[in-house]
């Protein structure tokens, strides 16, 4: 809510529906009778969260604001929330605890970042966040979804007090990829935002955990970065910077792909 009045932005809250997941294996048949339970029981928890929703917007001094309840093919359909999230701004996700939610919430994050084509917010499910994007970690690569990254953040680093542009272990990646964050700094600094940028190389611990100790050392308060910027398939495989940062995030993360 901070950031739909910041922004004075229409709000959208989206209660997804979801299916029941039959195994064709079994071949057993639903009563209509048990579907219908099922999603009664469902409504009551959308019109719960709905009134939450609402308290909330009044709290938080919103001007434009709705609610919506949709329904999903299954109970891993993330299809509602991607084409719902296409026509907004920006996408808020919290953090899924994969031990916690299973698999079902990782797929629903990871094929909303990637199908979306909108920037994601990701809330850690722990602690409390009074303010995002003060200030702000750019993690920066040189790549496509880096570029991605800072540029759909641009409003939020315009507004920040103070932007760090922070890049790993440059001299790993490609050549023609190993262009320094200080020309993305510049770049952002043309457009008025307060910026500097460093470079360090970290040996021995990864790059999410020097991310996040930059992060934590600075006092940020969002990370702002690209997501999947290898093939999907090699991170679900050998995990990656992204897939770390989301298990592990201990700020809010502005993540686009």
């Amino acid at each position: 809510t901070k950031l739909a009045r910041k922004y004075d932005a229409h709000l959208i809250g989206l209660f997804v529906i979801p299916g029941i997941v039959v195994t064709p294996s079994f071949g057993f048949y639903i009563p209509g009778e048990i579907l219908e339970v099922y999603r009664n029981a469902c409504l009551e928890v959308g019109q719960k969260l709905e009134q939450a929703f609402n308290k909330a917007i009044e709290a938080g001094g919103v001007n434009s604001s709705e609610f919506r309840t949709v329904e999903a093919a299954d109970q891993a359909d993330a299809l509602p929330v991607i084409e719902h999230g296409r026509m907004a701004d920006l996408i808020i996700i919290g953090q899924s605890d994969d031990e916690r939610d299973g698999s079902t919430a990782r797929e629903l994050r990871e094929r909303v970042l990637l199908e979306a084509g909108r920037p994601v917010l990701f809330i850690p499910y722990i602690g409390t966040y009074d303010k995002i994007g003060e200030q702000v970690l750019v993690a920066w690569n040189a790549r496509r979804e880096a570029a991605r990254g800072a540029f759909d953040a641009l409003p939020l680093l315009k507004d920040a007090k103070n932007v760090r542009v922070h890049w790993v272990n440059a001299s790993d990646e490609d050549e023609q990829n190993n262009l320094p964050g200080a020309e993305l700094a510049a770049t952002l600094s043309r457009h008025g935002v307060n910026v500097q940028a460093e470079g360090t190389v970290a040996r021995g611990i990864s790059v999410t955990d020097e991310l996040l100790g930059r992060a934590a050392d600075f006092g940020c308060d969002l990370l702002v970065m690209g997501g999947y910027g290898h093939s999907r398939t090699r991170e679900l495989v050998f995990g990656g910077a992204t897939r770390e940062i989301l298990n592990h995030m201990t700020l809010p993360v502005l993540m686009s792909h």
